[in-house]
């Protein structure tokens, strides 16, 4: 039975050619998911303040991904006034229940909050430092460029690769590459490497990571559950037929998930450091 939406009932369903495609795709990316998901960073957080080491970088790759759903929804609806039909309408229903749910999800008592705020509130309740990054986000709201920010703070240099390499996907303006970073370096590896992290830290130290387990119980449900699958949509309706955009998508998401390992390299040079 196809999945479907529990706030809205759309089933985002492939067709067999298309779920052939994806199935390609995804024994393509096998290498890489498995190195992924034997990565010595999981091992290696053995308490608080390895965790605090590790959000203050992964915040970054938290934000940039707001930022590769909305550069989607740029391109597959209308943001413009006066509004005008844009695209498929599939496709903007797709693009649109992701954002409803990352951008306007709720907190453990209801309220209305994205989830890169909710992962800044985590951050926060754990002892996290969260001064770069309310930096990084000031410089942005008076104008600065993410290139901009990214040089003159003191970001990791992994991190600030990982960035970088999400804004050059961006910028290359071409929907297809962008839903395949977002799919497949990051909707679709996203609940198995939380999975990795959750562990037991949460019953070790008890009311200090409330928001950071649920933070991560309300990505793998909705990873996993609705917003992997229609993005996989996102990718068919979008390449369709076009063999040479499908081999862009794989080239994308090896990319993407090469760029991952680097990250992950580098939060574990830190904690090693510190």
């Amino acid at each position: 039975m196809p999945l479907t939406s529990e706030k809205t009932g759309y089933s985002p369903s492939l067709s067999p050619i298309y779920q052939e495609r994806i199935n390609w795709l995804q024994q393509e990316l096998r290498p890489h998911r498995e190195a992924l998901m034997q990565h010595p960073l999981y091992e290696s957080i053995y308490d608080l303040a390895d965790l605090r080491v590790f959000m203050e970088s992964h915040i970054f790759a938290v934000w940039d991904f707001m930022s590769l759903l909305k550069s989607l929804q740029r391109h597959l609806t209308c943001v413009d006034v006066p509004w005008t039909p844009h695209g498929s309408p599939s496709n903007r229903r797709l693009i649109n229940e992701i954002v409803l749910e990352e951008e306007t999800d709720v907190d453990p008592e209801g309220n209305p909050i994205s989830h890169f705020e909710l992962y800044v509130r985590a951050m926060e309740e754990c002892g996290a430092d969260t001064r770069l990054i309310h930096e990084f986000m000031a410089g942005l709201h008076q104008g600065k460029s993410v290139f901009t920010q990214l040089e003159n703070l003191p970001v990791p240099g992994n991190t600030r690769d990982f960035v970088k390499h999400t804004f050059q996907i961006i910028q290359s303006g071409q929907p297809h590459r962008i839903a395949a970073a977002f799919t497949f370096g990051r909707e679709d590896v996203i609940p198995d490497m939380f999975r990795c992290l959750i562990g037991d830290l949460n019953r070790r130290y008890p009311g200090t990571l409330d928001t950071f387990q649920y933070y991560m119980d309300r990505h793998i449900q909705l990873d996993d559950e609705i917003h992997s699958p229609l993005a996989m949509k996102m990718v068919s309706e979008l390449c369709g037929d076009d063999e040479h955009k499908w081999e862009e998508c794989r080239e994308e998401a090896v990319a993407c998930q090469r760029m991952r390992l680097h990250l992950w390299d580098g939060i574990l040079a830190k904690i090693k450091r510190h």
